[in-house]
């Protein structure tokens, strides 16, 4: 089936009400929708889970890397995940992503990777920082798996851990 319909917000939907778009949704507008409703939880100060926290290290990283590549990931509030994202994009089986996050983060040479170190690191007068950040985007660009994809499946496989509740 074609998933022509674009579900525009998150409204109070369960995990399982969510998923059980698959058919008639695209699956990037319900990967969104799982993001807002775990965003809305994390701004409640509310505990996420694991595989709750991976599910917006992920959206975070599509979200910067999509509009202004590995830079705007470090540079935004995304940082938060930099810790975390390489481990994430394994945990959702995005392999190549998470070879170049690791090399992303290896061009910034820090001795701990913490968002505050990541921070003091940037400097957009760093020419050969952001030259080797931009030739990554590229390969980004070129050669990504299908994240959308991948992070759906991986919410699937873990549904009775992202615990969302029918409003």
């Amino acid at each position: 089936m074609n998933n022509e319909l674009f579900l525009e917000h998150y409204t109070g939907q369960s995990t399982n009400e969510l998923l059980a778009l698959e058919n008639s949704h695209r699956i990037d507008s319900l990967v969104l929708a799982f993001e807002e409703a775990l965003e809305d939880r994390k701004t409640a100060n509310q505990d996420l889970s694991p595989v709750e926290t991976t599910v917006l290290a992920i959206t975070a990283f599509m979200r910067e890397i999509d509009n202004g590549g590995f830079s705007q990931f470090f540079y935004n509030s995304s940082v938060e995940y930099a810790p975390m994202i390489v481990d994430a994009l394994d945990a959702v089986g995005a392999e190549h992503c998470s070879q170049l996050a690791q090399r992303a983060i290896d061009a910034l040479n820090l001795e701990t990777l913490l968002p505050e170190a990541i921070e003091e690191r940037l400097d957009p007068d760093d020419d050969e920082l952001e030259s080797l950040l931009s030739e990554l985007d590229d390969i980004y660009y070129e050669e990504s798996e299908e994240l959308d994809l991948l992070l759906f499946d991986f919410i699937k496989e873990n549904a009775n851990a992202c615990h969302l509740d029918a409003a």
